[in-house]
């Protein structure tokens, strides 16, 4: 199988330590895998992968403009691979909390919803697969909206609390790379293009 591919975009860097779990993940599967920061723009071709995980961080409502350009610009080459789109916020965090009232997790919920929704419209992309992550708080300035989220949760500054399930996301990446080896397996076999030099041979040989 050829490897998967991890692309984050991070603003306060949980995100990128969550797409650095993902790659530690499917190393211990036994694959190949690349960690890639959205911001580098020298990627080769998505095809040359059996898969893209996309770990894509919220702020403010609305994940980076800057992934929202990688996937426009890529979309075709997403479109031909397995993908996974892991949205990470606080939101989420809010929105599985068993703890708070059904009203609040409703809400959250649906908060959630929208920001993905708003994602699908802006890249024209819908992945194979997405799932929203709870992120962290950190001891960063935030936002009005974080600040809700922040009483909300009844959490006091300045620290980091990571309210990420890592079990569950080591679920999710378990079955990504089983339905990319799957495919990986019923695949035609690569025919590998010949050297540059025995093109070049071959010319010549054949040449009137």
């Amino acid at each position: 199988m050829r490897p998967l591919l991890v692309v984050y975009s991070t603003r306060g860097g949980h995100a990128g330590r969550i797409a650095e779990r993902v790659v530690d993940r499917i190393r211990t599967l036994g694959h190949e895998a690349q960690l890639q920061d959205v911001r580098t723009q020298a990627l080769p071709a998505l095809e040359r992968y059996s898969g893209v995980i996309i770990v894509a961080s919220v702020h403010q409502g609305r994940h980076a403009p800057m992934l929202a350009s990688f996937v426009r610009a890529r979309r075709g080459e997403l479109q031909r691979v397995p993908t996974l789109l892991l949205s990470v916020s606080v939101t989420e965090a809010a929105a599985v909390d068993p703890h708070r009232p059904d009203d609040e997790r409703l809400e959250a919920r649906r908060a959630v919803g929208k920001v993905l929704e708003e994602f699908e419209r802006e890249t024209q992309w819908s992945p194979d697969h997405t799932v929203p992550i709870a992120g962290a708080l950190s001891h960063t300035p935030y936002g009005a909206v974080i600040q809700r989220l922040v009483r909300i949760l009844g959490l006091a500054h300045p620290y980091e609390i990571v309210f990420t399930d890592w079990n569950a996301l080591n679920r999710v990446v378990d079955g990504l790379v089983r339905e990319a080896a799957a495919r990986s397996r019923s695949a035609p076999p690569e025919t590998p293009e010949p050297s540059a030099f025995r093109s070049a041979v071959e010319g010549a040989v054949l040449a009137p």
